[in-house]
């Protein structure tokens, strides 16, 4: 009887990598998307809500771009140029000192305000400005904040903006009152948005001359105030 050999058989083990845990920034980006997916079914009662919250989110950030440019504009005009408190208001006084009126200069007012409002057209590309906000921030999450793709926003100011002034008068003691000059921009916008057009308006209010007027305190000021 010849000798038989006897077959092994040896099975090699398959190697199989561990699977590792997903990065911090592959389950945000995973969250993300589903975030996304969620805001495009737009059939479900729960995007009409998504929509609204981020419309309020966006137009609060449109303000708040407009209003530093109207504050920037301001405030580089008024450093270029001698804008004291005499140079708007004349203070009218009688042989022993008093004042007896106060009047604004309204032709310097009425300028210095087209001028500011003019610059701040001009400075945001005729009036226009245009800002990316990312979806994580639209939804109101801090754990999204800055997160995921952006979101174009269209900022138009219309033509019924304006400029103003408005006078403050308030004690400041014994004959002694303080005056103060406070400029209004008013900028109507148009938020443009990719599911919706909202229009808001946006106010900025400067201080833009002030003083202490020292003697009897006038009965009137019949200068100060607009008609």
């Amino acid at each position: 009887m010849p000798f038989m050999k006897r077959k092994h058989s040896f099975h090699r083990r398959r190697y199989r990598p561990r699977r590792r845990p997903f990065s911090p920034e592959k389950k945000l980006a995973i969250i993300t998307i589903m975030v996304i997916i969620v805001i495009g079914v737009s059939a479900l009662p729960i995007s009409g809500f998504l929509k609204e919250v981020s419309s309020q989110i966006a137009i609060s950030d449109a303000i708040d771009t407009v209003t530093v440019a109207i504050n920037d504009e301001i405030n580089d005009k008024m450093s270029k140029g001698q804008y004291s408190y005499d140079y708007f208001v004349n203070l009218e006084k009688d042989t022993e000192g008093n004042v007896t009126a106060i009047s604004a200069n309204m032709s310097r007012i009425n300028t210095l305000s087209s001028e500011i409002l003019r610059s701040v057209i001009e400075s945001t590309n005729n009036g226009e400005l245009d800002i990316d906000i990312p979806i994580g921030n639209l939804l109101g999450s801090n754990l999204l904040l800055g997160r995921g793709p952006t979101v174009p926003v269209k900022i138009i100011m219309l033509t019924s903006s304006f400029a103003d002034f408005r006078n403050e008068l308030s004690s400041a003691g014994i004959n002694q009152i303080k005056h103060q000059i406070i400029l209004e921009v008013r900028v109507e916008i148009d938020v443009l948005l990719p599911w919706e057009l909202k229009t808001t308006e946006v106010l900025s209010e400067v201080l833009i001359a002030e003083t202490i007027v020292v003697g009897k305190v006038p009965n009137t000021y019949l200068s100060l105030n607009r008609p």
